[in-house]
């Protein structure tokens, strides 16, 4: 079957079997990533090699004062260059290398002008998430010239250290160290170090956490480093549609609610870190999503929901609790449905997407494999209340319930190619399109979220595209077999192996 049309962007939407193909005069967008440039910084992280000395006394003098060496490692082929700009962005925004940090405040930028001994001199203010229970720092950030080296000196602002929180090391003052080769050869390395004051011996390593947090900073400092040689910019941009202070607000609200009773209680064979920390996170943005649309619209009620595909239920479980009516549906139970109590509605069935309709104002679609592209065409089939909806793709699926494959660029990727085959079917039935990285432990992490557009000209022509959409999907449509299916299947072929041998 030819494809039903072309697409807003000259690109064709799939049919069973066919390739979507993005070409030079439609790039993938902000949302891309520069594959190759992405595997050159791989194979620089790959080397990789530090050297701890968190139990040595392994002391140097510096400037007229010893200093203590925690850390170092090699890295090749880097300039100050790339050093300082790591550090000017690590002095804008701590939280990007501090994760109890909830923003930085920058208080006094003194002018290199003025400076006797210094490269830069910064006095900041970080501000903790929890700031009814943790003290603010300000702080010194001073990058000094000595020697051969660079050093960006951190430097608390307080009398008395017992006013240092728990998220703040227990020194004087810390040190981010580059010192370049005597070398003038090709590949020659150079030396990134971490070197602490402290007012006692080994009080900024006495604790195995403290030990992980060095060991933390140094593979940071050294892939910041690499990745600033390389001149490579992430495209991910965060923060788009929720912006950052709300969102995080959000999250800690609701991960002082749920989240040690759900780690500690998850009967599950998943990981009960990623999973119940990427669905408080997941839910906290939602929910922000939605509070801002009502606060645009003082006339709206309270959104309901149903979660397509929704897995381990967490995520509904999330929002019912937080006062949000809907439902979740999946294709199997799971055992944690059974813990979440009688007023959590999940339902096992198998969706038949081109008959479902629904109720409810949201559709929400994470990772919802072979639903995914179905969404907006559910939506916009659904005239009387026309829900919006929310995917985040994570297997690449088009209509027939089939996996796609993608023609791309060299350094594009192919993730990303979906994500713009499932916005342009969305504007194709009529809906106007956000996107939003979200802040969640896995690389796919891109929500796509459809409103639908007002337009009385237009509206016909989107409806009509969206019964096309579903006629052509559901001719070659195949429900995906249940994993509860796929399992037994694995279990008797292996009984009947084992029969077969003995």
């Amino acid at each position: 079957m030819s494809p039903l049309k072309e697409s807003r962007g000259g690109s064709p939407t799939c049919s069973k079997g066919q390739t979507f193909s993005l070409t030079d005069e439609q790039p993938l967008g902000a949302e891309a990533m520069d594959t190759r440039l992405e595997g050159f910084r791989l194979a620089e992280f790959a080397k990789f090699k530090p050297n701890y000395y968190l139990d040595q006394d392994n002391e140097v003098d510096l400037a007229g004062s010893r200093w203590r060496i925690l850390a170092t490692t090699d890295i090749e082929n880097s300039e100050d260059a790339h050093f300082l700009s790591v550090i000017h962005k690590w002095t804008l925004a701590a939280e990007t290398v501090i994760p109890p940090v909830a923003r930085t405040e920058i208080v006094e930028a003194i002018d290199s002008k003025e400076l006797k001994d210094a490269v830069t001199h910064t006095r900041r203010r970080l501000i903790p998430k929890r700031i009814e229970k943790d003290n603010v720092v300000v702080e010194d950030v001073v990058v000094n010239r000595w020697e051969n080296g660079l050093y960006a000196r951190f430097i608390p602002c307080m009398q008395d250290p017992s006013d240092i929180p728990f998220y703040y090391p227990k020194v004087f003052e810390y040190a981010f160290g580059y010192v370049e080769s005597n070398t003038e050869a090709h590949n020659s390395s150079n030396q990134l170090s971490i070197l602490v004051r402290e007012p006692a011996h080994f009080s900024a390593t006495a604790t195995k956490k403290q030990k992980l947090v060095w060991r933390d900073l140094l593979k940071r400092l050294y892939k910041w480093t690499v990745t600033e040689r390389f001149g490579y910019q992430k495209r991910a941009e965060h923060d788009v549609i929720i912006d950052y202070e709300r969102y995080t607000a959000k999250y800690q609200e609701l991960k002082a609610k749920y989240a040690a009773y759900w780690v500690e209680n998850w009967p599950e064979q998943t990981d009960p870190k990623k999973f119940v920390y990427e669905d408080i996170a997941i839910t906290s943005w939602i929910i922000c999503l939605w509070e801002k649309e009502r606060e645009a619209d003082a006339g709206l009620s309270w959104q309901t929901f149903v979660d397509l595909g929704c897995g381990n239920g967490l995520l509904v479980y999330l929002l019912n609790k937080e006062g949000y009516s809907g439902y979740g549906v999946d294709q199997c139970s799971r055992k944690v449905w059974t813990k979440f109590g009688s007023g959590i509605d999940l339902r096992a069935e198998t969706i038949e997407p081109f008959r479902f309709q629904t109720d409810a104002s949201w559709i929400i679609g994470n990772h919802a494999d072979e639903l995914v592209p179905w969404i907006p065409i559910i939506s916009a089939r659904t005239p009387k209340n026309h829900p919006r909806f929310i995917v985040i793709p994570c297997c690449l699926h088009d209509l027939s319930g089939q996996k796609m494959t993608f023609a791309v660029s060299t350094g594009q990727s192919k993730y990303h190619a979906y994500v713009q085959y499932i916005s342009e079917l969305a504007a194709d039935c009529g809906f106007g399109i956000e996107k939003e990285f979200l802040r969640i432990p896995s690389t796919k992490n891109v929500a796509i979220v459809g409103r639908p557009q007002v337009n009385e000209d237009r509206s016909g022509v989107w409806l009509d595209t969206a019964e096309k959409l579903a006629k052509q999907g559901q001719e070659q449509f195949v429900p995906r077999v249940p994993d509860s299916v796929k399992n037994e299947v694995r279990l008797l072929k292996a009984q009947s192996r084992k029969d077969h041998l003995t």
